[in-house]
């Protein structure tokens, strides 16, 4: 996945989201080919390296490599130069986080797996009926620029396909539904542990 300059006025694709890192938040924008930080533009290239959150950040002459690892319900592990740092991510739209609040108290029953971040459906790879293995991706999200593999918590069928591809989703957002014989049985899902392969959306 790899990103260059555009133009600021095109306002294709907008993402904004409130980025909380220690005690200070930031409102970033994403548009097709850069950031906006507080206000401030921001041309990069960031280039997977493995499919497991190794990244190369390019800006100008300037490369440096950044692994980032997706911890569940919006927060982030980033380590750059052998520092470490968390981020939490969040929608910066107020009516999409009434939105998101309301549909996690509906939908937070086992087999459930939402959105564990505010962003783009890039790939739905199941369709209803279908039977799934643990582990078996579902579908790929990208957020913040980066992509995520969702995967089966467990083995079973898709009873609902809830997303289509290219669709924008809130943090939250049931994406599929999946059904086992003693689901019941199970607690509900929280999407952390439902999260790999940050990065080319490898398999």
């Amino acid at each position: 996945m790899t990103r260059a300059a555009d133009d600021v006025g095109a306002g294709r694709n907008r993402t904004a989201y409130a980025v909380s890192v220690g005690d200070r938040q930031y409102h970033v924008e994403v548009h097709d080919s850069h950031l906006l930080v507080d206000g401030q533009r921001m041309d990069f290239e960031l280039t997977s390296l493995n499919g497991n959150g190794l990244h190369l950040f390019r800006q100008g002459v300037r490369s440096t490599e950044m692994y980032f690892r997706t911890v569940g319900d919006g927060t982030w592990e980033v380590c750059v130069q052998g520092q470490a740092v968390t981020a939490q991510v969040d929608t910066a739209d107020p009516a999409a986080q009434r939105r998101r609040a309301r549909r996690t108290e509906a939908c937070e029953v086992a087999g459930d797996v939402t959105a564990p971040m505010p962003g783009l459906v890039v790939d739905v790879q199941v369709f209803p009926g279908q039977a799934v293995a643990q582990g078996d991706v579902l579908l790929v999200q990208e957020s913040m620029k980066m992509q995520m593999l969702l995967r089966a918590p467990f083995g079973g069928r898709v009873g609902s396909v809830c997303v289509t591809r290219g669709e924008h989703v809130d943090k939250g957002a049931l994406l599929v539904r999946l059904t086992e014989e003693r689901a019941a049985q199970k607690q509900p899902l929280g999407s952390g542990a439902l999260v790999s392969g940050l990065g080319g959306g490898e398999q």
